[in-house]
């Protein structure tokens, strides 16, 4: 039996019921990007005005028409740079993410792979991976793959981290009703631990993509002959200031372009998971904002 169609009447009263939580909710938006936008814009601000009354050596902080003028000098060799950085970033962090998320998933299911590997890895997770520049430039050779290789051991290392300390800190009674009701352990470990685990990975994976970023961007400086990192090594050389920033700002729009996508799909891919939005936990339990 169908439900009962609403009245023309009726209809305007729901929709006037729900225009003062649409209203709210938008002017809490505006609220919320007002603030957010205050810093950023302030900062910019006293840039122009600094560097525009020449109040700073133009060679230690250009003023913004200068890096405008540069971006405009150098658009014919900005996107062949920009695509081989991207390509290199990508391919780090699919390599190291697959590598990454299946050494952490088997060290939550497997006691032997932890004691075969966990130890080394461990000790290599503290090693500063700028370090290793020389010797990936060393054992590779100069050109694209000791950047990948770079990437990939920095997301990989990240990745393991996250995926298995995600695995230990799953609830206990979550496996624990899985067992009472005669599971197999492997049947927990893919219908309970892993869907418990999904938000934290995507999590980490936002650490990992920004990291790749910072990652590329050292490598690029050592054995590098394309991409926006060698790029700016180019620009430092003639102590181009306005060239240098012109490339940072690209990498900061990339790093924080692709974090910004990211959230988005990680917020609609994980919508059954509570989570506070507006304020912290802490906001929520005393009322504060």
């Amino acid at each position: 039996m169908s439900a009962p169609k609403r009245t023309g009447v009726e209809k305007v009263q729901a929709s006037a019921a729900q225009r003062p939580f649409i209203s709210t909710r938008a002017r809490s938006r505006r609220d919320r990007i007002t603030k957010a936008l205050v810093v950023p814009v302030g900062a910019f601000i006293i840039w122009a005005t600094i560097t525009n009354l020449s109040l700073v050596e133009p060679i230690f902080l250009p003023t913004p028409q200068k890096i405008v003028r540069v971006f405009w000098a150098i658009r014919e060799v900005i996107p062949g740079a920009f695509w081989i950085t991207i390509r290199m970033v990508a391919a780090g962090l699919l390599l190291g993410g697959i590598m990454g998320l299946a050494t952490g998933l088997s060290f939550g299911y497997s006691k032997w792979a932890r004691d075969l590997l966990e130890f080394s890895l461990d000790a290599l997770r503290p090693v500063p991976l700028f370090a290793l520049i020389p010797l990936f430039v060393l054992w590779l050779g100069i050109g694209m793959t000791p950047q990948i290789a770079l990437v990939t051991l920095g997301v990989f290392l990240i990745l393991t981290i996250q995926t298995t300390e995600a695995v230990r800190n799953v609830p206990h009674i979550y496996v624990r009703a899985a067992l009472t009701a005669g599971a197999s352990r492997f049947h927990i470990y893919r219908t309970v631990v892993v869907p418990a685990i999904v938000p934290h990975i995507l999590a980490g994976l936002r650490l990992a993509v920004v990291g790749a970023w910072g990652l590329d961007v050292a490598a690029e400086f050592m054995g590098s002959q394309a991409g926006l990192g060698y790029l700016m090594l180019t620009r430092m050389r003639f102590l181009d200031t306005a060239g240098i920033m012109a490339i940072v700002l690209i990498f900061a729009v990339l790093a924080v372009g692709s974090d910004f996508l990211l959230r988005a799909f990680i917020n609609r891919t994980t919508v059954w998971m509570q989570r506070s939005q507006d304020v912290g936990v802490v906001a929520d339990i005393l009322g504060t904002t």
